[in-house]
């Protein structure tokens, strides 16, 4: 994305890494194995490598997602946007995840959310246009992997105009 082209913003999708299982602790408080530590900072590590910076980052308030963004932010030195942690990531499905994307200044080109299946893979279903990757949409429909994070780009003046099939979806990155 170049500052030439202000109307361009880059949306990353993400799921949270690998959790322990139930076991019998409240849902919210489940935390990331070992797996989904690497599988954060190996994300942290593409996106570092490909010059991508979010300045905005929306968390589902649940600790398996918290943990993944501190994985995904450790692999990206200096760090300087704001993160927000967001219970309507957790409990709430594909509106309520748009209307707080939605709500972003336009000043944010690039922005990150990191919540739970099967919501982020709705949500990249649902904004992925006709140019999409067709292997990243198929996936996509199956369901988002642990850890994997959707990478989507469009023209758009401002977050609100974020609408069904307005970004094209060009990968989904597997770690």
């Amino acid at each position: 994305m170049s500052a030439s082209d202000p109307d361009s913003r880059l949306l990353l999708i993400m799921r949270h890494g690998k959790a322990e299982s139930g076991g019998g602790q409240p849902d919210q408080e489940r935390t990331l194995v070992e797996k989904g530590w690497a599988q954060a900072r190996l994300v942290g590590e593409y996106l570092e490598s490909q010059g991508v910076r979010p300045t905005r980052v929306l968390v589902s308030d649940a600790e398996r997602t918290r943990e993944t963004w501190e994985g995904v932010q450790a692999s990206m030195p200096g760090f300087d946007g704001k993160v927000t942690f967001h219970e309507e990531i957790y409990s709430g499905g594909t509106g309520e995840v748009l209307e707080l994307i939605r709500d972003i200044k336009a000043k944010h080109a690039v922005v990150l959310v990191v919540g739970h299946e099967p919501t982020m893979a709705h949500l990249v279903t649902g904004l992925a246009d006709d140019d999409s990757d067709p292997s990243s949409a198929a996936q996509a429909r199956i369901g988002m992997p642990t850890g994997g994070t959707a990478v989507l780009s469009g023209a758009l003046p401002t977050w609100a105009e974020l609408g069904e099939e307005s970004l094209t979806l060009h990968t989904i990155v597997r770690p």
